[in-house]
């Protein structure tokens, strides 16, 4: 009984401490901007001065640039954060400079004209850091990124596992959903620190690391005999809408990646045919085909979840990458199974691994897995059919 109630007091403590470093967090802001307003207020004797109030309003407005990275971020992610912002304080200092010049009646618009040289030089400087250290930035975007994205699939599972059980038992309401279990912000550090121990990452995997995947195989030490991965009907017509009839059979007809023996061949239900190029580059191509730029080392089977408030959506692709972990062919992989695709790889001498990212809702400033793979100059894209929008399923 004692230990409960110091839960309780304990855990109301903890809330008022975090909404007081909230206040204190963001308290200079108005507390400055009023100094501006007694500044104009008080210089001259009628009337306001937007002069004398403007170096107290810059300062207030640019306050978030003068504050240091969150605390959690990796190293190198927070080195990159600190790096960024020296180039805005840089412009901001320009800028407070002709505040207070003008305040003082001195005429300096050249300072205003430079103010954005350094905030926009930062960005274009960037790349010349070393690459080891940007390669590890970039590691932890992408870390970030996948957590954020898990912790959000798991805060919609369970929130609509805890409205469908309260809604049968008949108490259903907003509130309770969102106090059960402690706080939103209590419930958003677990998830996040679930998200966190459960995911696995390899940051030296790939353009810019990777989760660990699901299944993976090592290329055979010999090539193995012809074999072909093709469209099953029953998984294809489950998948897709029965208007798309014609599309789905040019797809069941054309669509394959096979291995012939000497080279891996791909084909689209366009009856666009890419050459992966294993055997070397052929002095003379049959019509309609293509080789990639580059040889392919290894075949990665992607599935991406994303969720909404009624079913799962799935889509999965077929991707070819090079050395680098870098994209260059890309296939819907609608109707085919995973184990022939693999099967595939490994008698074509190729590693393969199998993925499943989780996204939440509908979201789509960048797709994650344009992070996770991103494409090799002269990528190739293949593609269901020339009217198809998307290569989405209902997984349940």
């Amino acid at each position: 009984m004692v230990s409960t109630a110091w839960q309780i007091v304990a855990a109301r403590l903890g809330r008022r401490r975090r909404r007081w470093a909230r206040v204190e967090r963001w308290l200079p802001v108005p507390v400055v901007a009023a100094l501006g307003v007694v500044a104009g207020a008080v210089t001259v004797r009628t009337g306001f001065s937007f002069d004398a109030a403007l170096p107290a309003w810059v300062l207030a407005a640019s306050w978030p640039v003068w504050r240091a990275p969150e605390e959690g971020a990796p190293d190198a992610l927070r080195f990159r954060l600190r790096v960024r912002r020296v180039g805005w304080r840089a412009s901001v200092t320009l800028v407070l400079a002709f505040s207070v010049a003008r305040a003082s009646g001195t005429s300096a618009d050249w300072i205003l004209a430079l103010a954005p040289v350094p905030a926009v030089l930062e960005p274009l400087l960037w790349p010349l850091w070393p690459r080891g250290l940007r390669r590890a930035v970039r590691s932890a975007q992408v870390y970030e990124e996948l957590v954020a994205a898990n912790r959000g699939q798991a805060r919609d599972v369970v929130r609509n596992r805890r409205v469908v059980r309260q809604r049968r038992a008949g108490r259903y309401s907003h509130t309770a959903v969102a106090g059960a279990g402690g706080s939103r912000r209590d419930q958003r550090r677990a998830l996040m620190r679930a998200g966190a121990a459960t995911l696995g990452f390899d940051p030296d995997r790939g353009a810019c690391g990777r989760p660990l995947p699901v299944s993976s195989s090592e290329p055979a030490a010999e090539a193995g005999p012809p074999l072909r991965a093709t469209p099953v009907r029953e998984l294809l017509y489950r998948w897709r809408a029965e208007e798309e009839g014609e599309q789905l059979e040019r797809w069941l007809r054309y669509a394959a990646v096979s291995w012939s023996g000497q080279d891996l061949l791909v084909t689209d239900g366009r009856q666009r045919v890419v050459r992966a190029g294993l055997s070397g580059k052929p002095d003379q191509l049959p019509p309609g085909q293509r080789v990639l730029p580059q040889r392919p080392v290894e075949l990665v089977w992607l599935n991406e979840k994303r969720v909404d408030s009624f079913r799962t959506y799935v889509e999965s692709q077929i991707l070819l990458l090079d050395a680098e972990g870098r994209r260059l062919l890309t296939l819907p992989a609608l109707g085919m199974r995973q184990s022939d695709v693999g099967a595939v790889a490994h008698a074509a001498g190729l590693r393969f691994a199998a993925y499943e990212l989780s996204q939440s809702g509908w979201e789509w400033p960048r797709p994650l897995s344009s992070r996770l793979f991103p494409k090799r100059r002269g990528h190739i894209q293949l593609k269901f059919s020339g009217r198809s929008r998307n290569n989405f399923r209902y997984a349940n």
